[in-house]
């Protein structure tokens, strides 16, 4: 008897440790087919979804087609590839075929419709990739009830890439930008899929830092992202003046001459691998499409998409920035006066040197530094400024200042450094448990402070919540810039350039 009790205790006990391990496998049917994702602690994940068709062989550089649908039930589980670029920090497998996208979400709930952060990765518009945080990416998002998705886009050469005979059928617009209209079509699959995941299609923010957050305010005077988001949320990035097609085309036409592939035809034909090779920047620019007017145009006449927008700059991206703004990381008395020059003419304003002496090496790396995180700053300040002119909808504009705890002896801190180029990231979107280190109480209180702003933005428009200071909206004086950091930081460092004089110094 006893062991016949014995023996159903252990089936009983083998049949619950298998339940435990092993929580109902999530599946949601979207407009191409039917996934597969996995669950963990709470957050269902859904990894490497194509959101377009292959952009390769005759679809190299055109723009994103339709995606073909699926039967059966397509495993999503794993990131798609990243795009092909030649960043040597990007170690994942790499290819033209990389238009997915990944989404993160609560379980779903009956009656409950989430809102969402759609998440543009930046990397200059050459590099970068939306897998970039790992698998638990938007762990921190979705614990505060807020679904995140990550995007892959087109990016140098194959993302924004102009060529004369590159037209849009008979539109007679020339076709380019290449990696903006990944990014709306990714914007258009959140709109058709996303209430599959349980999230709400009409509650939908745009966010990203660097050439994400340029990418950010950029399809906030896009026509093709017309209804496709409710809000913005713009990091040490924002887009500045477009040139004409004829430039950008001509250096498709240059490109052409060098590899001996003078029509788009033979230029489709040049493995990836060739044109990686190639000195490429990439230029947005006017195409009539994307874009119809330049951005101050577009806000001047309030044609701009007009929605709630977040956006700020940090108190060191002049450590990170500097170097490529001059040249070099060993930016010395000539090579500072020489860009001084090349940026601003040979007679340099008489302001320049009085804020941003150069008379030692020392003093102009210092000022150089200085000078790259001032003009992002007042990138920033200008373009909330637009906003907060046009008098359609709210701005809050931060300046983040915080210097988080020091990275190991054995892994040192290289980049985002102080409150440098991306520190920010890790604090708005909860991302410290990724990394190892000693975080202070003051780390710990600004990531709360931080991601509680980002997600009640994303959930109402307004980042203000309970528990959290007030986050006045910006009236366009520096007194309503949010400081974000410690009593102390806010004391020591709280004090920035007053942009408004030279705001008013640029053309109207």
């Amino acid at each position: 008897m006893l062991q016949r009790a014995i023996a159903l205790a252990a089936v009983l006990g083998a049949i619950g440790a298998a339940g435990a391990a092993a929580p109902p496998t999530p599946t949601v049917a979207i407009d191409s087919g039917k996934l597969e994702g996995n669950t963990k602690d709470g957050m269902v994940a859904f990894l490497g979804i194509p959101y377009a068709a292959p952009p390769i062989g005759e679809l190299r550089w055109q723009a994103p087609q339709p995606v073909k649908a699926w039967q059966g039930t397509r495993p999503a589980t794993q990131f798609g590839s990243v795009c092909r670029q030649v960043a040597a920090w990007v170690k994942m497998p790499q290819s033209e075929d990389c238009l997915t996208l990944n989404v993160w979400a609560p379980p779903r709930k009956a009656g409950k419709a989430y809102p969402v952060i759609v998440y543009i990765h930046g990397g200059a518009l050459m590099n970068g990739h939306g897998s970039e945080w790992g698998p638990e990416g938007g762990r921190s998002i979705v614990q505060k009830g807020v679904i995140f998705v990550s995007i892959n886009y087109r990016v140098g050469i194959f993302g924004f890439f102009a060529h004369p005979e590159l037209t849009a059928d008979a539109s007679g617009h020339t076709l380019g930008n290449q990696g903006f209209r990944d990014q709306i079509a990714a914007l258009q699959w959140v709109k058709r899929n996303i209430a599959g995941f349980g999230g709400d299609p009409d509650n939908v923010t745009i966010a990203g830092e660097s050439a994400g957050g340029s990418s950010v305010t950029a399809l906030t005077v896009s026509p093709l992202a017309s209804g496709l988001f409710a809000r913005a949320i713009a990091e040490s990035g924002v887009f500045g003046g477009l040139p004409p097609a004829a430039a950008a085309q001509k250096a498709g036409t240059e490109l052409g001459e060098t590899l001996k592939a003078p029509h788009l035809a033979d230029l489709r034909k040049v493995g990836a691998d060739d044109l990686l090779k190639q000195q490429w920047r990439a230029m947005p620019y006017l195409d009539g499409v994307v874009f119809t007017e330049q951005p101050q145009q577009s806000f001047s006449a309030e044609h701009q998409n007009k929605v709630p927008l977040l956006l700020g700059w940090n108190a060191d991206e002049g450590l990170d920035l500097a170097p490529d703004a001059f040249g070099t990381k060993d930016i010395t008395v000539a090579i500072y006066e020489a860009n001084l020059h090349k940026q601003f003419g040979p007679q340099l304003p008489p302001f320049l040197l009085t804020l941003y002496p150069g008379k030692t090496d020392a003093e102009a790396k210092v000022s150089a530094q200085r000078l790259v995180t001032d003009m992002i700053g007042l990138g920033h300040f200008g373009w909330a400024t637009m906003q907060q002119k046009s008098a359609t909808r709210p701005v809050y504009l931060y300046h983040y200042l915080h210097s988080p705890a020091e990275t190991p002896a054995d892994n040192p801190c290289t980049y985002g450094c102080k409150a440098g180029h991306t520190a920010e990231i890790r604090f708005a979107y909860g991302q410290l448990w990724r990394e190892q280190r000693a975080w202070s109480p003051e780390d710990l209180a600004l990531q709360q402070q931080m991601l509680g702003y980002w997600t009640n933005f994303a959930k109402t428009g307004d980042p203000n919540g309970e528990g959290l200071p007030k986050w006045p909206a910006f009236d366009g004086t520096p007194a309503t810039v949010e400081r974000l950091g410690s009593a102390a930081e806010i004391k020591e460092r709280g004090n920035f350039l007053d942009f408004r004089p030279f705001l008013a110094m640029l053309p109207q």
